[in-house]
């Protein structure tokens, strides 16, 4: 399966609430957490997004895709038989993983509950789990410009393909380089549409048809590899003054649009290896939270 194809299906759109009432709408994408363990190597299944996305409610609603496992998959990806399901994580909060800089707008939560629910009844989830495969080798950090193409995949405004499950990809660019932190901070700047509801998307370093190789040759094919996750952005006040904030998430009608600078500050992919090990040890402590129902 082209990279491509396999980013675009890497999210999951988050309606966060209260009592049956969603009251903000992110991104988040699946990343399987890797670590050893006395029995062998563990897979830590979990959903990333922003702190600011969850902050507040108390549960989660997403709808999942699941399907027979088949191997005869197009790059549509999509097969007779996809089921989209709807799951509610109640008490969300007592199965946050939120990175310990409060500076660090990144956050993570378990699914492992859900994955073995959807295995249990013989089908197998249709997305990808992004991994620490996905992030620039360091061999080839040093051969990253400060200006490079860049894709983020996410529900702006909400906006998805709800028939199919399918979220929207958007072009752009770095706007400052990607490995050096942005006044002193872990992330970078891209230019690129940062609409409410995009938060917690993920950016990658997207080349296409041709891609340069850390020798900093050419060779055919699609380059997709994660620099970071959507968080905030600069936006004008009526006043004409320039402020720093989050990228909206409420569900109602967010006044933004004319004071946005299409800029979005994105946080150092290298974060989320902070996440995994606060994950291990929840794991190995067998930390419990309120299991996950389908609806």
């Amino acid at each position: 399966m082209n990279p491509a194809t396999l980013i675009s299906l890497s999210t999951v759109r988050l309606l966060c609430g209260n009592a049956g009432v969603s009251a903000s709408v992110g991104t988040g994408f699946f990343y399987g957490a890797e670590f050893n363990v006395p029995e062998g190597v563990a897979t830590f299944p979990m959903v990333v997004t922003n702190k600011h996305v969850v902050a507040n409610c108390n549960e989660i609603k997403m709808t999942l895709t699941v399907r027979q496992p088949s191997t005869d998959i197009s790059e549509m990806v999509v097969a007779p038989g996809d089921i989209h399901q709807v799951f509610l994580i109640p008490g969300c909060q007592e199965r946050m993983l939120l990175h310990p800089d409060p500076n660090v707008d990144l956050c993570a939560f378990f699914i492992g509950d859900i994955m073995e629910d959807i295995h249990s009844a013989g089908y197998q989830l249709r997305n990808t789990f992004l991994n620490a495969r996905f992030l620039v080798p360091d061999d080839e950090i040093k051969n990253v410009r400060p200006i490079e193409p860049v894709m983020m995949v996410g529900y702006p405004n909400g906006l998805w393909d709800e028939k199919n499950n399918r979220p929207l990809a958007r072009r752009g660019s770095t706007a400052s380089h990607p490995f050096l932190k942005w006044n002193g901070k872990p992330e970078f700047v891209i230019d690129a549409a940062c609409f409410p509801g995009s938060s917690g998307s993920p950016v990658f370093l997207f080349e296409d048809l041709m891609y340069r190789t850390k020798d900093n040759a050419y060779t055919p094919g699609t380059r997709a590899q994660l620099l970071g996750i959507l968080a905030s952005g600069p936006l004008y006040t009526s006043e004409g003054k320039l402020i720093q904030r989050n990228i909206p998430t409420s569900t109602t009608i967010v006044p933004v649009v004319q004071s946005m600078m299409n800029l979005g500050n994105v946080v150092h992919a290298s974060a989320i290896s902070d996440i995994v090990s606060i994950g291990k040890e929840a794991s190995l402590a067998g930390k419990g939270f309120p299991k996950a129902i389908q609806l």
